[in-house]
């Protein structure tokens, strides 16, 4: 029997995934959503530790326009608890430089930038609320806590159509199929929940997966499919109606793992900026001593 297939029949006590980024070349800007199935030049970081892992990468840029990337930054050990960390894409085999923890969990640290300056809202799903961190003299900063009230798996802040938005998901047991949406005039609200939600009900496109895109006046949104396996493969949804009363989208394009790759287990992330395709990968592990190694 195939390992792979060995994965699926394991307790769940004795399996586990490894997560690593890897980021790709595109030939131009994107043009059509379908060119996102013709990625090249795969880059992944270095393995990490034994069942340590990065994950859910995002791009920045510091006040000199130097690039980083921050990752989650997990181990399966017990009682860890995942921090924020920043990596150089021009020299993945330095030391991870973690940049952002709190009391407890931490993972997506969702980046996205806005006359303001450069802003990162981390998923705190076992907290309240969004935090909203500023980079102000290369530091990650709190700048707002919005959402009060709400515990909401990977937030994702869009700004379209003269409205900031975010959406996420409930927390456990719904955080891979109950979708919701929130809208302000402005980044420190007041936010106001969507009318229809919960926007959806859907374990193959309620989680989100990366950060939204345009191509022309289209929107797009990155959505892992869970229907199989957490993080399975990523359906790029595009949103055809995003108002405080009405939302709509339907599948443009789905991606999965290649077999070839050295993760190819699962795909559940996706940033688009520029020519470069920042993703993540898993390799799924099966081992009945696991108990006691983290132990």
């Amino acid at each position: 029997m195939k390992l792979r297939s060995f994965w699926k029949i394991a307790p769940s006590w004795a399996r586990y995934d490894i997560w690593n980024v890897g980021i790709a070349a595109l030939d131009r800007p994107l043009a059509d959503v379908r060119d996102l199935a013709r990625w090249t030049s795969i880059r992944w970081l270095p393995p990490r530790p034994p069942f340590r892992f990065v994950a859910d990468p995002f791009p920045y840029r510091d006040a000199d326009g130097r690039e980083w990337l921050l990752v989650e930054d997990y181990g399966h050990q017990r009682r860890e608890r995942g921090r924020i960390s920043r990596v150089d894409p021009a020299n993945p085999s330095s030391p991870l430089e973690p940049v952002i923890a709190r009391d407890r969990h931490m993972s997506y640290p969702f980046t996205f930038t806005d006359a303001g300056g450069t802003y990162c809202t981390p998923e705190i799903s076992a907290e309240d609320g969004v935090a909203v961190y500023r980079l102000h003299d290369g530091a990650w900063t709190l700048a707002h806590h919005i959402l009060r009230g709400q515990r909401l798996v990977d937030p994702t802040v869009v700004r379209y159509d003269g409205l900031w938005w975010v959406f996420g998901t409930d927390p456990k047991p719904s955080h891979n199929a109950v979708l919701r949406a929130f809208y302000s005039k402005a980044l420190a609200g007041p936010w106001t929940a969507h009318t229809g939600n919960p926007l959806k009900n859907d374990p193959a496109s309620a989680r989100p997966a990366g950060r939204p895109f345009t191509i022309g006046d289209r929107l797009f949104r990155p959505a892992q499919d869970c229907r199989l396996t957490y993080g399975g493969a990523v359906n790029v949804m595009e949103v055809r109606a995003l108002t405080p009363t009405e939302f709509d989208e339907s599948p443009a394009l789905r991606l999965e793992p290649d077999p070839s790759w050295p993760y190819p287990d699962g795909l559940h992330h996706l940033v688009v900026e520029g020519t470069r395709v920042y993703f993540d990968a898993k390799r799924a592990h099966v081992d009945f001593l696991l108990w006691a190694k983290l132990f």
